[in-house]
């Protein structure tokens, strides 16, 4: 997932400690326990595997497989609000905000095409606008590529060993001691 790691189990990983020192993930915890900042994690993470339910469907989803109902009892609480809030904002990305934009032009564009009939008086101005509709759609692709560039959002982590350097470095130390 893109903010929280989770074990094979469904746990935050012990490595994440520092969920802690947010006071939205910590005032979760402690009234009601980890469990349900993976309840939040996996109903807003980008990464979720529930991510292509809706959020309706999706808070069902979790809840199920999480706590055994299809309604769960803190789902309406503010502190869960708060977390969700607080999960939403820490993953935010420009690039999600400018396509939803886009995604919202172009759907105001079909509109007035799919509603607008073309006759003599109009026909060169439907021209212009489609026109305008295939440098929005370029510009969209573009954005697109961006995103997809972006890769899955993963975390900077330190698994890849070490550089070339850095083993001649420790190559030399070794003959020093």
């Amino acid at each position: 997932m893109y903010l929280l790691n989770l074990d094979k189990k469904g746990r935050i990983e012990s490595s994440e400690d520092g969920i802690y020192m947010i006071p939205e993930f910590s005032a979760l915890i402690a009234e009601y326990e980890e469990r349900s900042l993976v309840w939040v994690a996996l109903i807003h993470d980008y990464d979720s595997p529930y991510r292509h339910y809706g959020i309706k469907d999706r808070k069902k989803a979790v809840s199920r497989d999480l706590y055994d109902t299809v309604k769960w009892k803190g789902e309406k609480k503010q502190v869960v609000v708060d977390a969700e809030n607080k999960y939403n904002q820490m993953q935010f990305d420009p690039l999600d905000a400018q396509l939803i934009a886009f995604n919202t032009k172009i759907d105001e564009y079909t509109s007035l095409m799919r509603n607008t009939p073309i006759n003599d008086d109009n026909a060169e101005s439907m021209q212009k606008l489609m026109i305008g509709i295939e440098k929005v759609l370029k510009t969209r692709q573009t954005l697109l590529d961006a995103i997809e560039r972006r890769g899955k959002r993963e975390k900077i982590a330190g698994d890849a060993g070490k550089s070339y350097l850095e083993k001649k470095l420790d190559y030399k130390q070794k003959m020093f001691e």
